[in-house]
């Protein structure tokens, strides 16, 4: 367990931004950039996507396009990222551990080793949070709810395969409970299931549910990391209540295959010098996101060691 909790904490945090990348390298952005998701609107990916888009827009005076193409749990986005995408770097896909995990447990859908990694971008804290109209109002009411009624209580997560799901399964594993566990196409349909009260508590990032935490419609009760979040001082740690679960979901960015390295150093330079301009300086602000630049080379090996992580918790699992 401990090398999951290793490869969750995401340790590689860097300082913002990038070296410059060779004299040669190509200019980017130049025309359209088409940004690829495996969310669902509303899922984390589409969201970070949303303001990364005009934030490029903004900045460069280029045009950006959202691509959807949901299913498999990634499965859907990387195939077609990995077969039919462009790799002129102007088709980019938001990737998340699920582009690690989905190929993990199916053969046949392409891997981080078949796509180009270009940069890692955040460390996103996964949480847990339920509806203002729950008679559960901490972690602890939640714990004692679920041992009084084992499988009682339903939990939604992003989808099946996802770091979400693994996280939670992690979570009944180390506080020995048991919830039913209910996927969704993506964080943005778990969340609206939460708001309809169908299910009863969601495992996801902040950013997901922002608007519905920050009006009191959902309660965040725990935070699964080291520290509280500065956005949310009074909601305390798994830890804090005695239970070692840590995770921050990596958010970053893969080409297609066969680019050009020059040209995947300039993209790398381009996206991190945009921390500080608007929108996503507003996005991973409010969202309680952690800056965790890493260029090629970097995000590569540090994927190469979370593939390696994961892979053996899955198999622990099983």
């Amino acid at each position: 367990m401990n090398g999951f909790k290793t490869l969750l904490a995401g340790v590689l945090a860097v300082p913002l931004g990038l070296a410059a990348a060779p004299a040669d390298a190509q200019d980017w952005p130049t025309r359209q950039v088409n940004l690829v998701t495996h969310s669902s609107p509303g899922g984390g990916g589409d969201v970070m996507l949303r303001n990364l888009a005009p934030t490029i827009e903004n900045k460069f005076g280029v045009s950006t396009t959202v691509d959807n193409r949901v299913g498999g749990s990634g499965a859907v986005a990387m195939t077609w990222m990995a077969t039919q995408a462009n790799p002129d770097g102007y088709t980019l896909l938001s990737v998340t551990p699920t582009q690690l995990i989905t190929p993990l447990r199916a053969e046949g859908i392409p891997s981080y080793e078949d796509l180009t990694p270009i940069a890692r971008l955040f460390l996103d804290p996964t949480t847990l949070y339920v509806h203002r109209n729950s008679p559960i109002e901490t972690i602890e009411e939640f714990l004692e709810e679920a041992r009084a009624n084992p499988r009682g209580l339903t939990v939604g997560i992003g989808s099946a395969g996802s770091l979400d799901q693994l996280v939670l399964q992690n979570f009944m594993a180390a506080t020995d409970i048991e919830v039913r566990t209910v996927p969704h196409e993506g964080g943005g349909d778990a969340v609206l299931a939460l708001l309809g009260e169908h299910v009863d508590a969601v495992v996801g990032e902040p950013g997901q549910a922002l608007t519905h935490l920050e009006d009191g419609t959902l309660r965040m009760i725990t935070v699964f990391q080291d520290e509280r979040l500065d956005a949310y001082p009074d909601v305390p740690t798994l830890s804090e209540v005695g239970y070692d679960v840590v995770s921050n979901k990596f958010r970053g960015i893969f080409g297609p295959p066969n680019m050009d390295p020059d040209l995947v150093e300039a993209i790398a330079e381009a996206l991190g010098g945009l921390y500080q301009d608007e929108p996503w300086n507003t996005y991973w602000v409010e969202g309680s996101l952690n800056p965790a630049f890493l260029g090629p080379d970097d995000f590569k090996a540090n994927l190469d060691v979370a593939n390696e992580e994961l892979r053996s918790f899955i198999e622990s699992l099983n």
